[in-house]
Parts: structure tokens; sequence; C-alpha cells
């Protein structure tokens, strides 16, 4: 199969596609949403009737649209899940300076649901030549490639390996926990944020969803840099939510039952290793009796 740059450049717009109809297939009954953690931390089958749709960059917004559009495709949904983190209240990818960011939106977002958010956007681009040939080798492939275990299994296969010190670790975790710090300056994307979720849960509420939020573990690294006010304003953010239609939440940023090296492949992305532990966590999480005890 060849993988050029044009077809580098729509993976993740076929992903969504193609797993939106695997579990349309599938009679698919749980979604997970949400950015780069819960893409890398959960092993998709290893959880009976979940299809993941995170990816590296999804800020609330389009975990929304991404949760609306599962459920007019999966009618049987009972459960979406949002994995999330302390800072994800404070992203806006549509107002993200940094241009890679900003080309998730118009590479597969706004692709696919043709809204840009807060991106102006005069026209919409042609298909290129090549992306027509790229689009030939996708549905060519799309059962085999897109719906069989996880994708980007370089990394997912990887570990922090064991030649960094514990000053180079975290060194490391400073430098990502500064920039994760640094997005609670973000004010407006944060109460438009609580606007998303309020009108997301109110929906689940009405379509008889349940609505979870999983905060991701993160290694202790990680753990020491990041500021307490972040994990305060998501707190209060989803106490925001009408108690009637609020989500359920779960908050596994300290479980301690993470290897710090052995199952990360960085201060917060999990390993493959990782990932069946957190797989194991959150399909006991979901999967509770009526009087809301873990089976």
């Amino acid at each position: 199969m060849l993988l050029n740059e044009d077809f580098l450049t729509n993976y993740d717009y076929y992903w969504l596609k193609y797993t939106l109809e695997r579990g349309s297939r599938e009679s698919a009954d749980k979604v997970l949403v949400g950015h780069s953690l819960p893409r890398f931390g959960v092993n998709d089958r290893e959880i009976p009737g979940l299809i993941n749709l995170a990816f590296i960059s999804q800020d609330y917004y389009y975990s929304a649209r991404i949760i609306e559009r599962a459920m007019e495709m999966l009618p049987h949904l009972t459960d979406v899940v949002i994995g999330t983190s302390y800072y994800a209240p404070f992203m806006d990818l549509s107002k993200a300076k940094n241009e890679g960011e900003r080309s998730r939106i118009t590479n597969v977002y706004g692709r696919y649901f043709n809204d840009y958010h807060n991106i102006n956007i005069s026209e919409t681009v042609s298909p290129s030549p090549e992306e027509s040939d790229s689009r030939r080798i996708y549905n060519s492939i799309c059962d085999d490639y897109f719906c069989d275990g996880r994708d980007r299994v370089i990394l997912a296969e990887s570990d922090w390996g064991n030649d960094l010190t514990e000053e180079e670790r975290f060194s490391m975790a400073k430098k990502r926990t500064s920039y994760h710090n640094s997005l609670s300056k973000h004010t407006e994307s944060y109460e438009e944020n609580g606007i998303i979720l309020n009108k997301l849960a109110l929906q689940c509420k009405k379509s008889n969803i349940t609505l979870h939020m999983i905060v991701f573990p993160a290694n202790r690294y990680y753990r020491q840099g990041i500021d307490p006010s972040l994990k305060e304003m998501y707190e209060k953010q989803i106490a925001s939510i009408p108690e009637q239609f609020r989500p359920k939440t779960a908050d596994l940023f300290c479980e301690e039952g993470f290897d710090p090296v052995a199952d990360y492949v960085d201060t917060d992305h999990l390993n493959d290793e990782g990932a069946a532990k957190m797989s194991g966590l959150l399909n006991r999480i979901i999967t509770v009796d009526s009087t809301g005890n873990v089976l």
C-alpha cells in the first residue's frame, strides 16, 4: 500500500468516516471521543460495542459534533465517553495559532461536518487528482485497514525507554505541563466549552444516552508540574451542568495502577501495555448496574 503524503494528510478524515460506518454495521452502542490521550489510551476491540473516535487533536466542540453524528448513525447507542484532561476545557482548535492544529479542522472536521467553528472559510477547496487517487485507495482497504485494531501502531507499541535519567524525565514533563498550564488564559474558550457541554449533556439525557467524562491518567513526572487550578476549573465547569443531566465522571489522573515508564510513551500518553490497563478500567466504569455499582 502506498503511503504518500496526501494519503497520510487524509488519514483521520477517513478514519472518522469509516469507523462511524463500521459502528453502524456492527450495531455499536458505545462511542469514545476526545483528544490524543483516549486515542492512544484505549484498545477499541477490548470493549464490546465500542468505537474510538478520539483524535490527536480534538476539542469539546468537535467531540460534540461527532457524538451528534453518532446519535444519527447508531440506533443502539447507549453510552458516550469523553476522554479528557484538566486542560481540555480551555481548548479551541479553531483559535489555535499552530498550523498543524488548524489543519486538523480543514482536513478532518470541517471537511466531514462542513463546519469550521471559528475559522473563516470562504470557499471549499476541490479535491486534487492526488486526493481522488487516495480516496480510491481508502475505499479499497477500508474494511481491513481502518477497522482492524488500533491506528498508529508504531507509537502505540513504543515505551518511554530506560535510557532517560530522572532529571531528563522531569525536564520533559515540565515543558509539557508548562504549555498545558498556559492554556488557562483562554477564558473565552472555557466559557464556550461550558455551554457546549451543557447542551450536549441535555441532548444525551433527552436521547436516553449516558454521557461519561473521564480524566485520563498521567505519570508522576507530569503530575508534579500541572497547575492545581486547572483541576479546579475542570470540576467547576462540570458542576455548572444541572444535576438532573450532569455527566457521570471518573478521575483517573492520579491512578497508581500504571507504571510511570513502562506503560507510557511519554509523560501522559499510554502505550499498548498502558492502554490494555486503561481499557479494562474504562470497561468497568461504563458497565454499571442500576444501583451505580461497578460490575
